[in-house]
């Protein structure tokens, strides 16, 4: 799984496909988009192109979380 914490509540990248996401290493955003796939288990994800942005792949094993982009900025797990 790709969990991230904020404020108590644990996600998965699963469950976040087709929302508005942001992509964190060490706590510090590095993107902002929307969830275009996962794999089954989570662990890696797509976050879908945007303007001159593309498509880029992200996930735990790579060191990332991701949370809801409509979650208040706060230290994420």
């Amino acid at each position: 799984m790709t969990p991230g914490t904020i404020t108590g509540k644990i996600h998965d990248a699963r469950d976040l496909i087709g929302t508005e996401v942001r992509v964190e290493r060490a706590g510090t955003v590095i993107r902002v988009g929307y969830m275009e796939t996962a794999t089954p288990s989570g662990e890696l994800f797509w976050i879908r192109a945007n303007g001159c942005e593309p498509r880029e792949l992200f996930g735990s094993a790579l060191g990332h979380t991701v949370v809801p982009a409509s979650e208040p900025d706060q230290v994420a797990g």
